[in-house]
């Protein structure tokens, strides 16, 4: 019986969601229309300011005056609390402010125009962020709020908005494709709204951890702290902390279902002084592959590669040195994503790169594999070699240590696209 009252507290607003095939995810908080912003007087306040200052036009000081009980507008001293309905707050435009990126990450405007992302740059209204392969970007809302946006992600500003001088936020982001990791709310303030939409459903929280994966017409939704009610015209589910469910747009959700433990790592290293930089993990019978990231941070918003197998093995390539977070999840035969477990390690192996990064075009692999013959070493060194499809390094392909001055590069899976290839000596 609570969960019908928590759904059907807003009857338009669900019947618009269900009328375009849309599901809910909403938290059990209270009503924003119920909740009153209690401000703390301070020297200097008068009720006329307050009024100009934080509510909507049509709200005059005697309306404020009579909701708070004050005899007369001089009636507040510091130190008092003054009452605010947020239904009254006054609406200003927001913006979303990137706090860490990594890779490709592109923004674009209203307009169409389009350019790479800055760290520290803000996002408005209408503008939306795309974030290509081994790529990942955080931004911040206006409520503290972050959304951590994971490769081959695109998500546009759909709303933002705050009222009252920024007590209040009001977010609503659109999910095109990809996953991303929200942590909704973190003060805990009354009253914030947060919406991600996606083709197949609208996540709507307060106060809440959770991670939302728009594939073509199916969501995937993972609930990691709080409860989230997941809705559709067909029916509705709670899915409480730790558990997570999937729907298909028309469709009755999924049954809660509790998400499966982390994958166990099997001896991991915490610091490699050499090729290769692998780890492993133990089997999982409900596992069909698993997805592998490796970031600067373990939020992943600063993201170096991910990748996705039906090995529970990773070579993490030709990290350069620096510290580093490994993070392992696995999939089931429905692609519903388990609890991820999280590594650190440090990269010290010092390396000296042979001359610049050398072009291969695609007619270098008309013939087939590609012979070199490289300077002789001293003893003791070794050759790291790394083919990539970008000049920057972000997208290996392949790569190869040996003390031999003879070594031959494989055919690309893409061969038709030129590629990079990187020489060190270590």
């Amino acid at each position: 019986m609570k969960q019908k009252n928590i759904l059907n507290s807003q009857p338009a607003k669900w019947l618009l969601y269900a009328s375009s095939l849309m599901l809910t995810f909403v938290s059990q908080a209270q009503s924003t229309a119920s909740t009153d912003w209690r401000y703390t007087i301070r020297p200097q306040d008068t009720v006329f300011e307050l009024t100009r200052q934080y509510l909507k036009p049509s709200i005059s000081w005697q309306t404020l005056a009579d909701y708070n009980r004050l005899p007369d507008a001089n009636a507040i001293q510091a130190g008092m609390q003054l009452r605010m309905p947020l239904r009254w707050l006054a609406l200003k435009q927001a913006q979303a402010k990137l706090t860490a990126l990594s890779g490709d990450v592109q923004i674009y405007a209203v307009n169409g125009a389009v350019h790479q992302a800055q760290l520290g740059e803000s996002l408005q209204t209408g503008q939306r962020i795309q974030v290509g392969r081994n790529s990942s970007a955080r931004l911040q809302f206006a409520d503290a709020s972050e959304l951590i946006v994971q490769p081959q992600s695109t998500v546009s500003m759909d709303t933002l908005s705050v009222y009252g001088g920024g007590y209040m936020a009001d977010t609503q982001l659109r999910l095109q494709a990809g996953r991303v990791e929200v942590h909704a709310n973190p003060q805990g303030r009354k009253g914030q709204k947060f919406e991600v939409i996606t083709p197949a459903a609208v996540a709507s929280v307060r106060g809440t951890q959770f991670v939302v994966e728009a594939q073509a017409a199916r969501t995937l939704e993972q609930t990691t702290q709080g409860q989230v009610a997941l809705q559709t015209n067909s029916g509705a589910v709670l899915v409480h902390e730790g558990y997570a469910s999937a729907v298909k747009a028309g469709e009755k959700p999924q049954p809660p279902e509790v998400i499966k433990p982390a994958p166990v790592l099997q001896n991991p290293g915490s610091k490699f002084v050499d090729f290769p930089i692998d780890f492993s993990w133990a089997a999982q019978a409900d596992a069909t592959e698993w997805v592998m990231q490796v970031g600067r941070d373990p939020q992943m918003a600063q993201l170096v590669l991910t990748r996705q197998d039906a090995t529970s093995r990773l070579d993490a390539g030709a990290l350069p040195d620096g510290s580093y977070h490994l993070r392992v999840w696995s999939l089931d035969a429905q692609g519903m994503p388990s609890k991820p477990v999280t590594h650190p390690f440090d990269v010290a192996i010092a390396r000296r790169q042979q001359g610049p990064v050398v072009l291969l075009p695609p007619r270098h692999f008309a013939a087939g594999p590609v012979a070199l013959q490289l300077a002789p070493l001293a003893p003791g060194q070794k050759y790291l070699l790394q083919m990539t499809q970008d000049a920057e390094g972000r997208l290996p392909v392949w790569y190869a240590t040996t003390s031999s001055a003879s070594i031959t590069l494989p055919v690309p899976v893409d061969a038709g696209l030129p590629h990079h290839l990187w020489i060190w000596v270590y």
